[in-house]
């Protein structure tokens, strides 16, 4: 349901969350660990930097650190970011005249909802990340 971009975003943020502290984390590290193309990667963190989710650092010991406690930031927020979130709510046959009025779209918008406030009530700080390199899970 969400685009590919925001749930990189998703998962570059969790995990800064996990791993971060008051410690910078490397993009190349986040792009191994979380399996995100590097280039594609930058973008996703240069537009958190930009809207005040994350803190880049330069220099050797450089990184990405939150700017925010990771308990204050909604998973809504970040993929606001990086999609309109309304898109979930249109016809979802993706018609352009839909009054609502079919079973499939009766059937549908409880589904967004429940979604939506999923993506409202947890923090990135809540979500879990299943570590590749240590076999192991990082609870956020």
């Amino acid at each position: 349901m969400l685009s590919q971009t925001a749930m990189y975003a998703i998962k570059a943020m969790g995990f800064i969350a996990n791993h971060g502290g008051d410690n910078p984390v490397l993009s190349r590290t986040i792009s191994g660990q979380m399996d995100i193309p590097q280039n594609f990667l930058s973008k996703i963190m240069n537009r958190l930097v930009q809207e005040g989710y994350l803190k880049s650092i330069r220099g050797t010991n450089g990184g990405f650190i939150l700017e925010l406690d990771p308990d204050s930031i909604s998973l809504k927020e970040i993929a606001g970011l990086f999609m309109n979130l309304d898109d979930l709510r249109r016809c979802f046959l993706g018609l352009q005249e839909c009054d609502g009025s079919c079973s499939l779209h009766r059937q549908w918008t409880p589904i967004v909802e429940r979604f939506e406030k999923m993506l409202e009530n947890t923090s990135i700080k809540k979500i879990t990340i299943p570590n590749k390199n240590f076999h192991e899970s990082i609870n956020i």
